[in-house]
């Protein structure tokens, strides 16, 4: 029996040692095979991290090249409507050469030599028989238009040209409100002046006859000297000379009471429109 009892504790103590040692080799086996996931994972990880970083880098890029080109296509349409308003308001200009040109033509043939010789044999009228009188009522007005037009800024109690361009200089931007019309005669005077700039696109001003448009302080330079130029001098027509005097006097009046802007201040505004007052009868209807 002592002998049966030692072999089988010596075969328990066998099992003890193989399991122990199983035990302790499985558990290095498992260690190690967690390391490699461990590695595999951190491997995994910083792959995908970096594949990420450089197609969100890709991302980035498509979107900044988007924006340019947006940005491009912004600007390319702002310049085709500057070209378009240009266009509108040269095609303006020349049909009103065209109507000025349509209207001296015929003034010349009314005021032709053969002209009053048929109508005097044809029918004699009594205003055909003073004629000196006539003309010297027509003379009168040419000859007071003509010394207007000499008078110097000093007599006409307006600011010398040179004080309203520099003050003119100053303005950022300026909305300007008239009849188109009115505008397409400013930009035909102004257009030649190398100071003008064509504004951005025009917009309705009160009603549909008027336009607004924003001017710089540079190209409210060019209007002014434009039109004061226009205004002297004794070659153009007194219609012209009449518009000129008159718009210049509106801008550089205006302009005369602007003051240096103001975290409140408004932008400076012109408007080229008069209207009757308004009346008691205008008030009660």
């Amino acid at each position: 029996m002592a002998i049966f009892r030692r072999s089988i504790n010596e075969q328990h103590n066998e099992t003890a040692d193989e399991l122990a040692l199983l035990r302790t080799e499985f558990g290095q086996e498992l260690r190690t095979g967690l390391a490699e996931l461990r590695g595999l994972n951190t491997d995994a990880r910083q792959q995908l991290a970096s594949s990420l970083d450089a197609g969100l880098q890709d991302l980035r890029d498509e979107l900044r090249e988007l924006r340019r080109e947006l940005n491009d296509a912004h600007k390319t349409i702002t310049e085709a409507r500057r070209e378009s308003e240009s266009l509108r308001l040269e095609l303006e200009t020349a049909r009103r050469q065209a109507a000025e040109a349509r209207t001296e033509a015929l003034s010349g043939m009314r005021s032709s030599p053969g002209a009053p010789a048929v109508a005097s044999d044809s029918e004699p009228t009594p205003a055909s028989a003073t004629p000196p009188a006539v003309s010297g009522e027509e003379e009168a007005p040419d000859s007071s238009e003509s010394g207007t037009a000499e008078q110097t800024p000093s007599a006409t109690g307006q600011r010398p040209p040179s004080a309203v361009l520099e003050q003119a200089a100053g303005i950022s931007a300026a909305d300007l409100i008239c009849h188109r019309d009115a505008w397409a005669f400013i930009v035909e005077q102004a257009a030649r002046n190398a100071h003008f700039r064509v504004p951005g696109l025009a917009t309705n001003g009160d009603d549909e006859q008027q336009t607004n448009v924003t001017l710089s302080g540079r190209t409210l330079i060019a209007i002014l000297s434009a039109l004061h130029t226009t205004q002297q001098a004794h070659t153009t027509s007194r219609e012209d000379r009449a518009l000129a005097a008159t718009y210049y006097s509106r801008i550089a009046n205006v302009i005369a009471g602007a003051l240096p802007s103001q975290s409140n201040a408004v932008r400076t505004r012109i408007v080229i429109d008069d209207r009757p007052p308004h009346t008691l009868e205008d008030t009660t209807d």
